[in-house]
């Protein structure tokens, strides 16, 4: 059975017919479906759909290819793209760069961030702002950030594609979107208990879909590359955020409270 409706399919068709620019690549890392498994070595929850998917969206417009990879057979070549599990989608242009990345089925609302991503890299740029575009080229050490989603949060799209871009702008950041109920050990171990949950190089993190400057703000931060004036907004801008969300818990048996004001969203998280 497909994935994909033959609405969708069409609806796809007409996007990809005018925008995609240039070929990309869908590089799938997955795992073969086993009778038993052990304690440490789990099944990939989602890996055949994904797979699928993957295959399906290449079969729309003969400017996708998808390139599917076995984790374990070929880990050389996982280990070459920084993958340790599965699913993961790298979405390239094929010039060798991989530091745009699903791990987790990109299903539900994220399958648009999926979407975004294939038509940014098509394209070759990105829609940030001059301003936030300079910040984030300026960077000059390498900066992993982790993106931790659920398929039915309506404000996580806006925090992976705004990571997915500085990743576009600069090569030395990598950009992931983990789906927290696909990895909840990963979940677990980086306290995720509001979605987006962003984690900057295991050092800085916030909560919430933050406008792209303030998102900037965060990534600049854990490579200690604020100036003055930014380190005064990032500190301003982290105190309130701290703050509404010490709120949050402290009135969420009173009433119901699912997201930041204004720009600042979130959506609960349960293990």
């Amino acid at each position: 059975m497909a994935i994909l409706s033959e609405r969708d399919r069409r609806k796809l068709q007409e996007i990809f017919r005018s925008r995609l620019v240039n070929p990309v690549r869908l590089v799938l890392f997955t795992q073969e479906q086993r009778l038993v498994w052990t304690p440490w070595n789990q099944p990939c929850q989602f890996c055949k759909e994904t797979e699928q998917l993957v295959k399906e969206l290449s079969e729309i417009s003969p400017l996708i290819e998808a390139e599917v990879h076995d984790f374990e057979r070929e880990s050389e070549l996982a280990e070459q793209y920084g993958v340790d599990k599965v699913p993961a989608i790298i979405v390239t242009d094929g010039n060798g760069r991989g530091n745009i990345r699903f791990f987790g089925i990109p299903a539900g609302l994220e399958f648009t961030t999926l979407i975004e991503d294939i038509l940014m890299v098509s394209q070759g740029r990105t829609n940030l702002s001059d301003d936030v575009r300079a910040k984030i080229k300026a960077i000059d050490k390498p900066v992993h950030i982790q993106v931790f989603v659920t398929p039915t949060c309506p404000y996580c799209p806006r925090a992976v594609l705004t990571a997915h871009q500085f990743a576009m702008e600069n090569p030395n950041i990598v950009a992931d979107m983990v789906e927290a109920t696909e990895f909840p050990e990963l979940a677990e171990r980086y306290g995720v208990f509001a979605v987006p949950k962003v984690v900057i190089n295991d050092a800085v993190s916030f909560e919430g879909a933050l406008p792209e400057h303030l998102f900037a703000l965060y990534v600049l931060k854990a490579v200690d590359q604020l100036s003055g004036e930014e380190r005064r907004e990032f500190e301003e801008v982290d105190r309130q955020l701290r703050g509404m969300m010490d709120d949050d818990w402290e009135h969420e048996h009173h009433h119901d409270h699912d997201e930041f004001e204004h720009e600042h969203h979130f959506h609960r998280y349960e293990h």
